[in-house]
């Protein structure tokens, strides 16, 4: 069983899943096994937290730790069948590792920070249904041949 700590540049624990800056593992005796630098915390949408999830999931981790998280993220880590709990964020590793912290399991997706932008504000198109393509008459340009001067030999 691994466990894996969201952590701040100044090893503590971050106040969000996306944003953390690296996520350290650790095994059942407090040894640390890896870490896994977060690259994209700074990117605006939700490929990254997937990309996260992944790698979580290809070192055999069992539990995540981190200070908060979103509705979705929350969701998406329990069903994918991580135990994820919650301690203050900006607690210190050591105070963590110590036993020292009261760790909150958070069972439910609801038990997760609510987003702060309407559904799909992030610009990743989650939470939103993609748009039927507008349809395009005969005799308009569609978007796809504007800026073409000629398509096999046809001028346009």
């Amino acid at each position: 069983m691994l466990i894996a700590i969201a952590l701040t540049p100044r090893n503590q624990i971050a106040g969000h899943f996306g944003k953390a800056a690296t996520f350290a593992i650790y095994d059942q005796q407090g040894q640390l096994v890896d870490r896994i630098e977060n690259s994209g915390s700074r990117e605006l949408g939700c490929k990254h937290k997937k990309i996260l999830q992944r790698q979580l999931a290809a070192l055999n981790v069992t539990e995540i730790v981190l200070g908060n998280i979103g509705t979705r993220s929350l969701a998406r880590l329990l069903q994918a069948g991580f135990s994820v709990s919650r301690v203050a964020p900006r607690t210190t590793l050591a105070d963590f590792l110590a036993g020292s912290v009261t760790k909150e399991a958070l069972l439910t997706a609801d038990q997760g920070r609510a987003c702060k932008r309407e559904k799909g504000g992030c610009g990743c198109g989650c939470g939103t249904k993609k748009a039927a393509p507008a349809a395009v008459k005969i005799g308009m340009l569609s978007p796809v041949t504007h800026g073409l001067g000629k398509i096999g030999g046809l001028k346009l």
